[in-house]
């Protein structure tokens, strides 16, 4: 009886994915990423993320589960889904960059360590250490 009873779980896990994903919008924000504007692009997709559950998915808590019943097919389809909100909401020449990305998570840092204020920091000094320079 146990066993027909985890394979019940394990059905009623897999039609509440489906159903919880059925609908869900493909695009994320009306902010496009381009390269000057990956602040209000981000706070606006982690907004747009984290409204709808899925979070964990670009922070890092969520990471690849192994291949076991369910799990990893639920992740997949979920991880997929950030994916694409992601995609649809950079501009085409920076999509090129993404999408090669095994993870929404890589995808998210890749997006971050190129546009983010880490990235501008270091090309505000370069611009002022040229400025210096010419002096």
């Amino acid at each position: 009886m146990a066993a027909s009873s985890s394979s019940t779980d394990n059905a009623d896990q897999t039609e509440i994915g489906a159903y919880r994903t059925e609908n869900v919008p493909v695009q994320d924000t009306t902010i496009c990423l381009t390269k000057e504007n990956y602040l209000p692009w981000s706070a606006a997709m982690t907004m747009g993320i984290a409204a709808r559950g899925r979070i964990a998915y670009i922070n890092g808590r969520k990471p690849e589960p192994a291949e076991t019943r369910g799990v990893w097919d639920t992740w997949f389809l979920e991880d997929n889904q950030v994916n694409t909100w992601i995609f649809n909401s950079i501009s085409a020449d920076i999509q090129p960059l993404s999408l090669r990305k095994k993870t929404a998570r890589d995808m998210w840092v890749i997006l971050e360590n190129m546009y983010g204020q880490k990235k501008k920091a270091i090309w505000t000094y370069q611009q002022m250490k040229d400025v210096y320079e010419l002096r």
